[in-house]
């Protein structure tokens, strides 16, 4: 009892002898209340400080969600960003697959950082290219390529570079340097593009080739007629055997000149494809016969005998019929000159179900198997019994393989040096099963009147 009144001395500022014992304002309802006080103002305290702890907690957890939103933002916009780098990527590898130019790409040190597929079959590299630089020396294409430039910066424009491969494909390779548009135009290395070329040098070979033989067949004949015009100007002192010999050979090589000249407007006509008439029905016996007619004072001349034998049959052949008569006539004019005299040649004619053949036989000087091929070439000729002499200008054959090729057929030879040669062509029937329309009949039939 006596802390207690200490207490409330202490408190209150007043002695506890001069409180009453019991009542309302005695020590120990004084005490109790001041105790119900002081609790009070603890309660009240804490409310305050946990009242505004819960306003932080609530900020905080605000924060914290507009922070995750932020993060659900960012991770969003970084997929998008990877999505469309993966598109790039993959259009960028799209492109290189399907480029039919090799691309290579060689870093400032010269190794290869970067090639298509293209690359990959044309220099006949792999993977192994990336880690074994020894591989690029023993690589012909890659060793003619590196061979322009010690380092990439040696490269400072666009320069040309030609090779083969191990398939022996003629390659040509562009190399140029590559720049940084970022990095004040540093150095990135050296770009590779390689195209294979080699049908285009076989186009130009031919070119070439073709040039220098026209070149010559018209050198020929040119210089006879020159010659013989030249001893033509001597006429009243040439006997007359001469004049009539040197008119004579003018004669011939002014016809072989003109024969030359309508084989190469031929030839042009048939390569572009003009004058197609694809619809137009072929009267194929009529062809034939106008063919054998037109060679006829040649093959009497060397006393042949022609027989020919027809087993033709609707649906007949739709095409060209002009470019039909010229494949027969150069194939039967080919037998005839090359078949001696008192030789035989037989035609014939069949039509299948699905195709048309048309075989010319002959008992001449024949073709050797080493040769068969090649006689389908321009300005080809067999030396000894096909040669110039004869007449020929070495483009007959060409334009039969030529225009077999437009009616999607073929040509054959059969032949043995000495036994004579058989030439087949083959003309297939586009639809068999297609009956031939009445006006096409009508107009075979006002053909042949």
């Amino acid at each position: 009892m006596n802390n207690f009144q200490k207490l409330l001395e202490i408190v209150f500022g007043t002695s506890s002898s001069s409180l009453p014992a019991s009542g309302l304002l005695s020590s120990r309802s004084l005490f109790f209340l001041g105790m119900a006080g002081v609790v009070i103002i603890v309660y009240e305290l804490y409310r305050m400080f946990f009242s505004r702890h819960r306003g932080d907690s609530e900020s905080l957890k605000c924060k914290i969600a507009e922070l995750e939103q932020e993060r659900d933002t960012l991770h969003k916009q970084m997929q998008e960003i990877q999505e469309s780098a993966n598109r790039r990527a993959n259009y960028i590898s799209s492109l290189f697959s399907a480029m039919e130019d090799g691309v290579i790409l060689f870093d400032p040190n010269g190794a290869i950082i970067l090639f298509n597929e293209s690359a990959q079959k044309l220099a006949d590299i792999d993977n192994q290219c990336f880690f074994d630089l020894s591989k690029q020396n023993e690589n012909p294409v890659l060793r003619a390529l590196t061979g322009s430039f010690t380092t990439t910066n040696d490269v400072t424009r666009q320069c040309v570079v030609k090779a083969k491969n191990g398939e022996g494909l003629d390659l040509e390779i562009g190399v140029s340097p590559v720049f940084s548009k970022y990095r004040d135009g540093k150095s990135l290395g050296v770009l590779a593009i390689l195209k294979d070329i080699t049908e285009h040098e076989k186009v130009e070979r031919i070119r070439k080739e073709f040039i220098s033989n026209v070149s010559h067949e018209f050198r020929t004949p040119l210089t006879l007629i020159s010659g013989f015009i030249e001893t033509l100007k001597l006429w009243d002192d040439l006997p007359a055997s001469d004049r009539n010999r040197s008119l004579e050979i003018l004669e011939i090589e002014t016809g072989r000149l003109s024969k030359l000249i309508s084989e190469l407007l031929l030839l042009s006509e048939i390569e572009h494809h003009l004058d197609s008439q694809a619809s137009q029905p072929i009267d194929i016996e009529k062809s034939i016969l106008q063919a054998i007619e037109s060679l006829s004072h040649t093959a009497i001349a060397k006393h042949h005998s022609i027989t020919h034998e027809f087993r033709l049959s609707y649906p007949l052949l739709f095409g060209n019929e002009s470019w039909f008569y010229h494949a027969f006539r150069n194939v039967l004019e080919n037998a005839i000159k090359y078949t001696p005299e008192h030789g035989q040649i037989a035609i014939k004619a069949i039509a299948t179900e699905t195709s048309v053949l048309v075989h010319v036989k002959d008992n001449g000087i024949g073709i050797a198997k080493a040769e068969q091929e090649k006689i389908f070439e321009r300005f080809y000729r067999v030396e000894k019994g096909r040669s110039s002499r004869s007449g020929g200008s070495g483009i007959g054959l060409a334009i039969v393989r030529d225009i077999m090729s437009l009616f999607g057929g073929s040509v054959h030879v059969n032949s043995e040096l000495g036994k004579g040669a058989a030439f087949t062509l083959e003309f297939p029937i586009q639809n068999p099963q297609k009956a031939i329309p009445d006006t096409a009949l009508a107009q075979l039939s006002s053909n042949r009147e």
